[in-house]
Protein backbone atom coordinates (compact mmCIF):
# COMPACT_ATOMS: atom_id res chain seq x y z
CA UNK A 1 0.00 0.00 0.00
CA UNK A 2 1.64 3.22 -1.14
CA UNK A 3 -0.67 5.65 0.62
CA UNK A 4 -2.98 5.62 3.66
CA UNK A 5 -6.42 7.21 3.33
CA UNK A 6 -8.65 8.42 6.16
CA UNK A 7 -10.45 5.10 6.63
CA UNK A 8 -7.20 3.12 6.73
CA UNK A 9 -5.67 5.64 9.15
CA UNK A 10 -8.62 5.34 11.50
CA UNK A 11 -8.55 1.54 11.32
CA UNK A 12 -4.82 1.57 12.14
CA UNK A 13 -5.52 3.48 15.33
CA UNK A 14 -8.51 1.34 16.31
CA UNK A 15 -6.58 -1.91 15.90
CA UNK A 16 -3.55 -0.46 17.71
CA UNK A 17 -5.76 0.45 20.66
CA UNK A 18 -7.24 -3.04 20.75
CA UNK A 19 -3.82 -4.69 20.48
CA UNK A 20 -2.28 -2.52 23.20
CA UNK A 21 -5.21 -3.25 25.49
CA UNK A 22 -4.70 -6.98 24.98
CA UNK A 23 -0.99 -6.69 25.72
CA UNK A 24 -1.14 -4.27 28.65
CA UNK A 25 -0.61 -6.94 31.30
CA UNK A 26 2.52 -8.12 29.52
CA UNK A 27 3.78 -4.54 29.49
CA UNK A 28 2.87 -4.04 33.15
CA UNK A 29 4.86 -7.12 34.12
CA UNK A 30 8.08 -5.47 32.88
CA UNK A 31 8.15 -3.11 35.86
CA UNK A 32 11.74 -3.00 37.14
CA UNK A 33 10.73 -2.81 40.81
CA UNK A 34 8.85 -5.87 42.16
CA UNK A 35 6.17 -3.68 43.73
CA UNK A 36 2.45 -4.08 42.88
CA UNK A 37 2.16 -0.86 40.91
CA UNK A 38 3.45 -1.76 37.45
CA UNK A 39 0.93 0.13 35.35
CA UNK A 40 2.82 1.31 32.26
CA UNK A 41 0.75 -0.80 29.89
CA UNK A 42 -2.52 0.15 31.55
CA UNK A 43 -1.70 3.85 31.41
CA UNK A 44 -0.68 3.71 27.76
CA UNK A 45 -3.77 1.71 26.85
CA UNK A 46 -6.15 4.06 28.66
CA UNK A 47 -4.46 7.06 27.08
CA UNK A 48 -4.92 5.64 23.58
CA UNK A 49 -8.48 4.56 24.36
CA UNK A 50 -9.29 8.13 25.33
CA UNK A 51 -8.09 9.24 21.91
CA UNK A 52 -10.16 6.51 20.25
CA UNK A 53 -13.31 7.84 21.91
CA UNK A 54 -12.67 11.14 20.16
CA UNK A 55 -12.07 9.40 16.82
CA UNK A 56 -15.22 7.31 17.09
CA UNK A 57 -17.27 10.50 17.05
CA UNK A 58 -15.82 11.43 13.67
CA UNK A 59 -16.15 9.77 10.32
CA UNK A 60 -13.27 8.64 8.15
CA UNK A 61 -12.71 12.01 6.56
CA UNK A 62 -9.58 14.04 6.09
CA UNK A 63 -6.38 13.06 7.82
CA UNK A 64 -5.86 16.47 9.41
CA UNK A 65 -9.19 16.27 11.25
CA UNK A 66 -8.53 12.76 12.54
CA UNK A 67 -5.03 13.74 13.66
CA UNK A 68 -6.42 16.72 15.56
CA UNK A 69 -8.90 14.51 17.41
CA UNK A 70 -6.10 12.04 18.16
CA UNK A 71 -4.09 14.82 19.78
CA UNK A 72 -6.93 16.17 21.89
CA UNK A 73 -8.12 12.76 23.08
CA UNK A 74 -4.68 11.53 24.07
CA UNK A 75 -3.71 14.78 25.81
CA UNK A 76 -6.85 14.84 27.94
CA UNK A 77 -6.81 11.10 28.64
CA UNK A 78 -3.09 10.82 29.45
CA UNK A 79 -2.37 8.87 32.64
CA UNK A 80 0.97 8.41 34.32
CA UNK A 81 4.37 9.21 32.88
CA UNK A 82 4.09 6.65 30.10
CA UNK A 83 0.64 7.91 29.10
CA UNK A 84 1.77 11.52 29.02
CA UNK A 85 4.80 10.64 26.90
CA UNK A 86 2.51 8.69 24.55
CA UNK A 87 0.20 11.69 24.30
CA UNK A 88 3.19 13.84 23.36
CA UNK A 89 4.14 11.22 20.76
CA UNK A 90 0.69 11.59 19.22
CA UNK A 91 0.89 15.38 19.44
CA UNK A 92 4.09 15.39 17.40
CA UNK A 93 2.74 12.72 15.06
CA UNK A 94 -0.36 14.81 14.40
CA UNK A 95 1.69 17.96 13.89
CA UNK A 96 3.69 16.08 11.29
CA UNK A 97 0.47 15.33 9.40
CA UNK A 98 -0.92 18.87 9.64
CA UNK A 99 -0.33 19.47 5.93
CA UNK A 100 -1.98 16.20 4.83
CA UNK A 101 -5.57 16.26 3.62
CA UNK A 102 -6.71 12.89 2.28
CA UNK A 103 -3.73 10.52 1.88
CA UNK A 104 -0.54 9.79 3.83
CA UNK A 105 2.46 8.90 1.68
CA UNK A 106 5.55 7.06 2.86
CA UNK A 107 7.37 10.37 3.08
CA UNK A 108 4.51 11.92 5.10
CA UNK A 109 4.52 9.00 7.52
CA UNK A 110 8.27 9.15 8.07
CA UNK A 111 8.07 12.90 8.66
CA UNK A 112 5.26 12.42 11.19
CA UNK A 113 7.26 9.80 13.10
CA UNK A 114 10.27 12.10 13.25
CA UNK A 115 8.06 14.87 14.61
CA UNK A 116 6.61 12.43 17.13
CA UNK A 117 10.07 11.47 18.37
CA UNK A 118 11.27 15.05 18.62
CA UNK A 119 8.18 16.11 20.55
CA UNK A 120 8.59 13.35 23.13
CA UNK A 121 12.21 14.30 23.73
CA UNK A 122 11.27 17.95 24.21
CA UNK A 123 8.51 17.01 26.62
CA UNK A 124 10.88 15.27 29.04
CA UNK A 125 13.07 17.54 31.14
CA UNK A 126 15.91 15.01 31.36
CA UNK A 127 15.58 12.50 28.50
CA UNK A 128 16.97 9.06 29.32
CA UNK A 129 18.14 6.69 26.59
CA UNK A 130 17.08 3.07 26.83
CA UNK A 131 13.45 4.06 27.29
CA UNK A 132 10.44 4.51 25.02
CA UNK A 133 12.13 7.74 23.82
CA UNK A 134 14.88 5.65 22.25
CA UNK A 135 12.39 3.24 20.73
CA UNK A 136 10.46 6.10 19.13
CA UNK A 137 13.65 7.70 17.79
CA UNK A 138 15.06 4.52 16.24
CA UNK A 139 11.66 3.68 14.74
CA UNK A 140 11.61 7.12 13.10
CA UNK A 141 15.16 6.69 11.81
CA UNK A 142 14.26 3.38 10.14
CA UNK A 143 11.14 4.97 8.67
CA UNK A 144 13.18 7.81 7.17
CA UNK A 145 15.68 5.37 5.65
CA UNK A 146 12.86 3.44 4.01
CA UNK A 147 11.20 6.62 2.79
CA UNK A 148 14.41 7.94 1.28
CA UNK A 149 14.68 4.64 -0.60
CA UNK A 150 11.32 5.29 -2.24
CA UNK A 151 9.18 3.05 -0.01
CA UNK A 152 5.43 3.53 0.21
CA UNK A 153 3.47 4.00 3.42
CA UNK A 154 3.15 0.31 4.27
CA UNK A 155 6.86 -0.39 3.81
CA UNK A 156 7.75 2.69 5.85
CA UNK A 157 5.47 1.51 8.66
CA UNK A 158 6.99 -1.98 8.61
CA UNK A 159 10.46 -0.41 8.74
CA UNK A 160 9.40 1.65 11.76
CA UNK A 161 8.19 -1.52 13.50
CA UNK A 162 11.49 -3.27 12.76
CA UNK A 163 13.38 -0.29 14.15
CA UNK A 164 11.22 -0.21 17.27
CA UNK A 165 11.80 -3.91 17.94
CA UNK A 166 15.55 -3.52 17.42
CA UNK A 167 15.71 -0.57 19.81
CA UNK A 168 13.59 -2.37 22.41
CA UNK A 169 15.87 -5.41 22.42
CA UNK A 170 18.83 -3.10 23.03
CA UNK A 171 17.33 -1.23 26.01
CA UNK A 172 18.91 -3.55 28.63
CA UNK A 173 22.32 -2.81 27.12
CA UNK A 174 21.70 0.92 27.58
CA UNK A 175 20.11 0.90 31.04
CA UNK A 176 21.89 -1.36 33.57
CA UNK A 177 18.80 -1.43 35.80
CA UNK A 178 16.90 -3.21 33.02
CA UNK A 179 19.63 -5.78 32.56
CA UNK A 180 19.78 -6.43 36.29
CA UNK A 181 16.03 -7.00 36.40
CA UNK A 182 16.13 -9.12 33.24
CA UNK A 183 13.53 -7.04 31.38
CA UNK A 184 13.25 -4.63 28.46
CA UNK A 185 11.83 -1.15 28.92
CA UNK A 186 8.10 -1.31 29.62
CA UNK A 187 7.25 1.93 27.81
CA UNK A 188 9.32 0.81 24.84
CA UNK A 189 7.41 -2.48 24.76
CA UNK A 190 4.16 -0.54 24.78
CA UNK A 191 5.34 1.49 21.81
CA UNK A 192 6.25 -1.70 19.92
CA UNK A 193 2.71 -2.96 20.59
CA UNK A 194 1.46 0.30 19.10
CA UNK A 195 3.45 -0.16 15.90
CA UNK A 196 2.38 -3.81 15.70
CA UNK A 197 -1.24 -2.68 15.89
CA UNK A 198 -0.63 -0.09 13.18
CA UNK A 199 0.72 -2.73 10.81
CA UNK A 200 -2.05 -5.18 11.65
CA UNK A 201 -4.71 -2.55 11.02
CA UNK A 202 -3.18 -1.43 7.75
CA UNK A 203 -2.56 -4.85 6.23
CA UNK A 204 -5.61 -6.83 7.41
CA UNK A 205 -8.13 -8.12 4.91
CA UNK A 206 -11.73 -6.88 5.34
CA UNK A 207 -12.61 -10.17 7.07
CA UNK A 208 -9.59 -9.97 9.39
CA UNK A 209 -10.28 -6.33 10.12
CA UNK A 210 -13.83 -7.12 11.11
CA UNK A 211 -12.53 -9.67 13.61
CA UNK A 212 -9.89 -7.30 14.94
CA UNK A 213 -12.43 -4.53 15.53
CA UNK A 214 -15.08 -6.63 17.23
CA UNK A 215 -15.87 -4.77 20.44
CA UNK A 216 -14.68 -6.88 23.32
CA UNK A 217 -16.37 -6.78 26.70
CA UNK A 218 -13.75 -5.31 29.06
CA UNK A 219 -12.37 -8.03 31.24
CA UNK A 220 -12.42 -6.90 34.83
CA UNK A 221 -9.26 -8.23 36.40
CA UNK A 222 -8.47 -7.95 40.07
CA UNK A 223 -5.09 -6.62 41.08
CA UNK A 224 -2.50 -9.10 42.25
CA UNK A 225 -3.62 -10.12 45.72
CA UNK A 226 -1.45 -9.17 48.65
CA UNK A 227 -0.09 -11.98 50.81
CA UNK A 228 -2.65 -13.23 53.30
CA UNK A 229 -2.15 -11.85 56.79
CA UNK A 230 -4.68 -14.15 58.45
CA UNK A 231 -6.22 -17.11 56.71
CA UNK A 232 -7.83 -18.95 59.60
CA UNK A 233 -10.37 -16.53 61.07
CA UNK A 234 -11.87 -13.34 59.74
CA UNK A 235 -13.91 -11.42 62.32
CA UNK A 236 -16.40 -8.88 60.95
CA UNK A 237 -16.10 -10.53 57.59
CA UNK A 238 -18.40 -8.32 55.50
CA UNK A 239 -16.82 -5.22 54.07
CA UNK A 240 -19.86 -2.94 53.84
CA UNK A 241 -19.86 0.39 52.05
CA UNK A 242 -22.60 2.76 50.95
CA UNK A 243 -23.65 6.40 50.67
CA UNK A 244 -26.50 8.07 52.57
CA UNK A 245 -28.36 10.87 50.82
CA UNK A 246 -30.47 13.09 53.06
CA UNK A 247 -30.66 16.43 54.81
CA UNK A 248 -28.72 17.42 57.93
CA UNK A 249 -27.54 13.86 58.52
CA UNK A 250 -26.14 13.29 62.04
CA UNK A 251 -22.78 11.71 61.21
CA UNK A 252 -21.73 11.71 64.89
CA UNK A 253 -24.72 9.58 65.87
CA UNK A 254 -24.05 7.21 62.97
CA UNK A 255 -20.41 6.85 63.92
CA UNK A 256 -21.26 6.20 67.60
CA UNK A 257 -23.76 3.45 66.76
CA UNK A 258 -21.64 1.71 64.12
CA UNK A 259 -18.57 1.58 66.37
CA UNK A 260 -20.48 -1.12 68.28
CA UNK A 261 -21.28 -3.13 65.15
CA UNK A 262 -17.86 -3.62 63.58
CA UNK A 263 -14.41 -2.22 62.94
CA UNK A 264 -12.41 -0.34 60.29
CA UNK A 265 -15.14 2.27 60.51
CA UNK A 266 -15.06 5.37 58.34
CA UNK A 267 -17.89 7.90 58.25
CA UNK A 268 -17.18 10.84 55.94
CA UNK A 269 -19.82 13.56 56.00
CA UNK A 270 -20.61 16.46 53.74
CA UNK A 271 -23.88 17.45 55.41
CA UNK A 272 -26.35 15.98 52.96
CA UNK A 273 -24.06 13.19 51.76
CA UNK A 274 -22.43 10.66 54.08
CA UNK A 275 -20.04 7.92 52.95
CA UNK A 276 -19.94 4.89 55.27
CA UNK A 277 -17.42 2.07 55.30
CA UNK A 278 -17.38 -0.62 58.00
CA UNK A 279 -16.33 -4.24 58.48
CA UNK A 280 -19.15 -6.08 60.23
CA UNK A 281 -20.77 -9.47 60.70
CA UNK A 282 -24.20 -7.84 60.49
CA UNK A 283 -24.45 -5.73 57.34
CA UNK A 284 -28.25 -5.94 57.43
CA UNK A 285 -28.37 -4.25 60.83
CA UNK A 286 -26.01 -1.55 59.61
CA UNK A 287 -28.13 -0.82 56.55
CA UNK A 288 -31.36 -0.86 58.58
CA UNK A 289 -29.98 1.62 61.10
CA UNK A 290 -28.51 3.99 58.52
CA UNK A 291 -31.62 3.83 56.35
CA UNK A 292 -33.50 6.00 58.85
CA UNK A 293 -31.22 8.93 58.05
CA UNK A 294 -31.89 9.02 54.31
CA UNK A 295 -31.76 7.09 51.07
CA UNK A 296 -29.00 4.51 50.72
CA UNK A 297 -27.16 4.23 47.42
CA UNK A 298 -24.03 2.63 45.94
CA UNK A 299 -24.28 -0.25 48.40
CA UNK A 300 -21.42 -2.76 48.22
CA UNK A 301 -21.01 -5.76 50.51
CA UNK A 302 -18.01 -8.09 50.07
CA UNK A 303 -17.31 -11.30 51.97
CA UNK A 304 -13.69 -10.88 53.06
CA UNK A 305 -13.50 -14.45 54.32
CA UNK A 306 -14.00 -15.75 50.80
CA UNK A 307 -11.63 -13.13 49.44
CA UNK A 308 -9.03 -14.20 51.96
CA UNK A 309 -9.37 -17.85 51.02
CA UNK A 310 -8.90 -16.92 47.38
CA UNK A 311 -5.85 -14.75 48.06
CA UNK A 312 -7.79 -11.66 47.05
CA UNK A 313 -7.17 -9.74 50.24
CA UNK A 314 -7.55 -6.27 48.70
CA UNK A 315 -11.08 -5.18 49.49
CA UNK A 316 -12.98 -4.23 46.36
CA UNK A 317 -14.62 -1.30 48.11
CA UNK A 318 -11.24 0.36 48.45
CA UNK A 319 -10.13 -0.31 44.91
CA UNK A 320 -10.74 1.77 41.80
CA UNK A 321 -10.88 -0.27 38.60
CA UNK A 322 -8.84 1.57 36.02
CA UNK A 323 -8.28 -1.45 33.79
CA UNK A 324 -11.69 -0.97 32.20
CA UNK A 325 -11.06 2.72 31.62
CA UNK A 326 -13.26 4.01 34.44
CA UNK A 327 -12.93 7.67 35.32
CA UNK A 328 -11.32 8.55 38.60
CA UNK A 329 -13.83 8.57 41.45
CA UNK A 330 -13.62 11.70 43.56
CA UNK A 331 -13.87 11.47 47.33
CA UNK A 332 -16.90 12.72 49.24
CA UNK A 333 -16.52 16.27 50.49
CA UNK A 334 -15.41 17.91 47.27
CA UNK A 335 -17.47 21.00 46.61
CA UNK A 336 -17.54 23.58 43.85
CA UNK A 337 -19.41 26.02 46.07
CA UNK A 338 -18.00 28.55 48.49
CA UNK A 339 -16.66 32.05 48.29
CA UNK A 340 -14.17 32.77 45.50
CA UNK A 341 -10.59 33.11 46.65
CA UNK A 342 -7.28 33.93 45.03
CA UNK A 343 -5.61 30.55 45.56
CA UNK A 344 -6.91 26.97 45.86
CA UNK A 345 -5.38 23.50 46.14
CA UNK A 346 -6.04 20.18 44.40
CA UNK A 347 -4.39 17.02 45.77
CA UNK A 348 -4.19 13.42 44.53
CA UNK A 349 -4.35 10.79 47.28
CA UNK A 350 -5.01 7.03 47.31
CA UNK A 351 -7.29 6.46 50.31
CA UNK A 352 -10.35 7.83 52.09
CA UNK A 353 -8.54 8.39 55.38
CA UNK A 354 -5.81 10.31 53.58
CA UNK A 355 -8.46 12.32 51.75
CA UNK A 356 -9.90 13.40 55.09
CA UNK A 357 -6.46 14.47 56.30
CA UNK A 358 -5.75 16.52 53.19
CA UNK A 359 -9.19 18.16 53.36
CA UNK A 360 -8.56 19.07 56.99
CA UNK A 361 -5.30 20.72 55.96
CA UNK A 362 -7.08 23.06 53.57
CA UNK A 363 -7.19 21.17 50.26
CA UNK A 364 -10.20 22.23 48.21
CA UNK A 365 -10.53 19.22 45.92
CA UNK A 366 -9.16 15.72 46.43
CA UNK A 367 -8.83 13.39 43.44
CA UNK A 368 -8.62 9.68 44.14
CA UNK A 369 -5.41 8.30 42.71
CA UNK A 370 -1.93 7.01 43.33
CA UNK A 371 -0.24 3.69 42.72
CA UNK A 372 -1.89 1.70 39.90
CA UNK A 373 -4.63 4.30 39.60
CA UNK A 374 -3.13 7.40 38.08
CA UNK A 375 -5.71 10.09 37.31
CA UNK A 376 -5.85 11.35 33.76
CA UNK A 377 -4.94 14.84 32.67
CA UNK A 378 -8.66 15.45 32.12
CA UNK A 379 -9.45 14.38 35.70
CA UNK A 380 -6.97 16.94 37.00
CA UNK A 381 -8.25 19.66 34.67
CA UNK A 382 -11.79 18.98 35.87
CA UNK A 383 -10.66 19.20 39.49
CA UNK A 384 -8.82 22.48 38.88
CA UNK A 385 -11.80 24.00 37.09
CA UNK A 386 -14.07 22.95 39.96
CA UNK A 387 -12.15 24.97 42.55
CA UNK A 388 -13.58 28.45 43.01
CA UNK A 389 -10.20 30.17 42.89
CA UNK A 390 -8.28 32.35 40.48
CA UNK A 391 -5.17 30.16 40.69
CA UNK A 392 -4.75 26.55 41.80
CA UNK A 393 -1.86 24.50 43.16
CA UNK A 394 -1.74 20.77 42.35
CA UNK A 395 -0.09 18.28 44.71
CA UNK A 396 0.44 15.05 42.68
CA UNK A 397 1.79 13.08 45.68
CA UNK A 398 3.09 10.40 43.35
CA UNK A 399 6.00 10.42 40.93
CA UNK A 400 3.82 8.95 38.20
CA UNK A 401 1.24 11.75 38.47
CA UNK A 402 3.61 14.73 38.27
CA UNK A 403 3.80 14.65 34.48
CA UNK A 404 0.00 14.59 34.11
CA UNK A 405 -0.30 17.50 36.55
CA UNK A 406 2.17 19.54 34.54
CA UNK A 407 0.26 18.76 31.35
CA UNK A 408 -3.01 19.79 33.00
CA UNK A 409 -1.46 23.20 33.58
CA UNK A 410 -1.47 23.79 29.83
CA UNK A 411 -5.09 22.71 29.29
CA UNK A 412 -7.00 25.00 31.62
CA UNK A 413 -7.60 28.74 31.50
CA UNK A 414 -6.75 29.07 35.17
CA UNK A 415 -3.26 29.78 36.44
CA UNK A 416 -1.91 26.50 37.78
CA UNK A 417 1.23 25.69 39.73
CA UNK A 418 2.53 22.19 40.43
CA UNK A 419 4.48 21.27 43.55
CA UNK A 420 6.27 18.06 42.46
CA UNK A 421 5.42 16.00 45.54
CA UNK A 422 6.33 12.35 44.99
CA UNK A 423 4.59 10.89 48.05
CA UNK A 424 1.77 11.49 50.49
CA UNK A 425 4.14 12.58 53.31
CA UNK A 426 5.71 15.12 50.97
CA UNK A 427 2.26 16.46 50.16
CA UNK A 428 1.37 16.84 53.84
CA UNK A 429 4.70 18.50 54.58
CA UNK A 430 4.22 20.91 51.66
CA UNK A 431 0.81 21.93 52.99
CA UNK A 432 2.41 23.02 56.25
CA UNK A 433 4.09 25.81 54.29
CA UNK A 434 1.01 27.01 52.42
CA UNK A 435 -0.09 30.58 53.23
CA UNK A 436 -3.37 31.47 51.56
CA UNK A 437 -2.61 35.20 51.58
CA UNK A 438 0.74 34.82 49.80
CA UNK A 439 1.08 34.94 45.99
CA UNK A 440 1.22 31.74 43.97
CA UNK A 441 4.94 31.85 43.20
CA UNK A 442 5.89 32.42 46.85
CA UNK A 443 3.73 29.47 47.91
CA UNK A 444 5.20 27.21 45.25
CA UNK A 445 8.75 28.00 46.38
CA UNK A 446 7.94 27.56 50.07
CA UNK A 447 5.97 24.35 49.58
CA UNK A 448 8.65 22.79 47.40
CA UNK A 449 11.23 23.61 50.05
CA UNK A 450 8.98 22.25 52.78
CA UNK A 451 8.33 18.92 51.07
CA UNK A 452 12.05 18.13 51.31
CA UNK A 453 11.94 18.16 55.12
CA UNK A 454 10.28 14.75 55.37
CA UNK A 455 11.45 11.21 54.68
CA UNK A 456 9.03 8.73 53.10
CA UNK A 457 8.77 5.01 53.76
CA UNK A 458 6.34 2.47 52.29
CA UNK A 459 5.52 -1.13 53.18
CA UNK A 460 4.08 -3.35 50.46
CA UNK A 461 4.68 -6.81 48.98
CA UNK A 462 6.77 -8.23 46.15
CA UNK A 463 4.99 -9.36 43.01
CA UNK A 464 7.97 -11.38 41.77
CA UNK A 465 11.32 -12.71 42.95
CA UNK A 466 14.30 -10.43 42.43
CA UNK A 467 17.55 -9.15 43.91
CA UNK A 468 17.90 -5.58 45.19
CA UNK A 469 21.48 -4.93 46.21
CA UNK A 470 22.23 -7.43 48.96
CA UNK A 471 18.57 -8.28 49.46
CA UNK A 472 17.20 -11.51 47.97
CA UNK A 473 13.45 -11.11 47.56
CA UNK A 474 10.94 -13.86 46.90
CA UNK A 475 7.52 -13.34 45.39
CA UNK A 476 4.98 -12.30 48.06
CA UNK A 477 7.66 -11.24 50.56
CA UNK A 478 6.83 -8.06 52.46
CA UNK A 479 9.19 -5.25 51.46
CA UNK A 480 9.93 -1.81 52.83
CA UNK A 481 10.97 1.10 50.63
CA UNK A 482 12.84 4.14 51.97
CA UNK A 483 12.64 7.13 49.61
CA UNK A 484 11.54 4.79 46.82
CA UNK A 485 14.38 2.27 47.21
CA UNK A 486 13.97 -1.22 48.64
CA UNK A 487 15.61 -1.20 52.07
CA UNK A 488 13.98 -4.01 54.05
CA UNK A 489 12.47 -7.43 53.37
CA UNK A 490 10.56 -9.64 55.79
CA UNK A 491 7.53 -11.82 56.38
CA UNK A 492 5.02 -9.50 58.09
CA UNK A 493 4.01 -5.87 57.62
CA UNK A 494 4.65 -5.10 61.31
CA UNK A 495 8.20 -6.46 61.34
CA UNK A 496 9.09 -4.77 58.06
CA UNK A 497 7.59 -1.46 59.22
CA UNK A 498 9.71 -1.59 62.38
CA UNK A 499 12.89 -2.30 60.44
CA UNK A 500 12.03 0.39 57.93
CA UNK A 501 11.54 3.03 60.63
CA UNK A 502 14.92 2.08 62.08
CA UNK A 503 16.58 2.87 58.76
CA UNK A 504 14.83 6.23 58.54
CA UNK A 505 15.15 7.67 62.04
CA UNK A 506 18.27 9.63 62.97
CA UNK A 507 19.30 11.94 65.80
CA UNK A 508 17.42 14.86 64.27
CA UNK A 509 14.11 13.00 63.95
CA UNK A 510 11.26 14.14 66.17
CA UNK A 511 7.98 13.02 64.57
CA UNK A 512 7.03 9.63 63.09
CA UNK A 513 3.67 9.48 61.29
CA UNK A 514 2.20 6.18 60.15
CA UNK A 515 -0.76 5.82 57.76
CA UNK A 516 -2.18 2.30 57.59
CA UNK A 517 -3.83 0.87 54.51
CA UNK A 518 -7.10 -0.84 53.67
CA UNK A 519 -5.69 -4.32 54.33
CA UNK A 520 -5.02 -3.62 58.01
CA UNK A 521 -7.28 -2.85 60.93
CA UNK A 522 -7.02 -0.51 63.91
CA UNK A 523 -5.62 -3.23 66.16
CA UNK A 524 -2.65 -3.99 63.91
CA UNK A 525 -1.90 -0.28 63.58
CA UNK A 526 -2.06 0.30 67.33
CA UNK A 527 0.28 -2.63 67.96
CA UNK A 528 2.80 -1.04 65.61
CA UNK A 529 2.26 2.30 67.34
CA UNK A 530 3.18 0.79 70.71
CA UNK A 531 6.26 -0.93 69.31
CA UNK A 532 7.56 2.21 67.58
CA UNK A 533 6.76 4.44 70.58
CA UNK A 534 8.64 2.12 72.90
CA UNK A 535 11.69 1.91 70.65
CA UNK A 536 11.83 5.65 69.91
CA UNK A 537 10.66 7.39 73.12
CA UNK A 538 12.13 10.73 72.03
CA UNK A 539 9.91 10.85 68.95
CA UNK A 540 6.25 11.71 68.79
CA UNK A 541 4.52 8.76 67.06
CA UNK A 542 1.20 9.29 65.31
CA UNK A 543 -0.98 6.66 63.59
CA UNK A 544 -3.80 7.44 61.15
CA UNK A 545 -6.14 5.33 58.98
CA UNK A 546 -5.04 6.07 55.41
CA UNK A 547 -7.21 3.56 53.57
CA UNK A 548 -4.69 3.23 50.73
CA UNK A 549 -4.68 -0.03 48.73
CA UNK A 550 -1.59 -2.14 48.03
CA UNK A 551 0.60 -0.40 50.63
CA UNK A 552 0.17 -1.70 54.19
CA UNK A 553 1.86 1.35 55.66
CA UNK A 554 3.03 4.75 54.50
CA UNK A 555 5.53 6.21 56.94
CA UNK A 556 6.89 9.73 57.30
CA UNK A 557 9.78 10.78 59.49
CA UNK A 558 10.48 14.43 60.24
Amino acid sequence: MDVINGLAFKNMLLVAARHLDQQKDTVNALNVFPVPDGDTGTNMSLTLNSAIKELEQAGSGEIKRLASLLTRGSLMGARGNSGVILSQFFRGFSDGLAHVQTEISGEDLAHALVMASQTTYRAVMRPVEGTMLTVARVAAEHAVQASEGGAGAEEVLRAALEGARTALADTPNILPVLKQAGVVDAGGQGLVCLFEGFVMGLTATPEELEQLLVAAVPEKKAEAAAPKLEQEVVVNKYCTEFIILGSGIDAVKIRGELEQKGDSLLVVSDGDVVKVHVHTDHPGQVLEFCGQFGDLTEIAIDNMRLQNQEFASHEESHRLDYSAGNNVVDFPGNSVDGEPKPLGIVAVVPGEGLAEIFKSLGVDYVVAGGQTMNPSTEDLVRAVDSVNAEAVIILPNNKNVIFSAQQARELTEKTVGVVPTRSVPQGISALMYFVAEDPLEENLAAMEEGMREVKTGEVTYAVRSTVAGDLHIEERDIIGLAEGKIAVVGSTPTAVAQDLVRTMVDEDSSVISIYYGSDLDDQAAQELHELISTEFPDCEVEVYPGGQPLYYYIVSVE
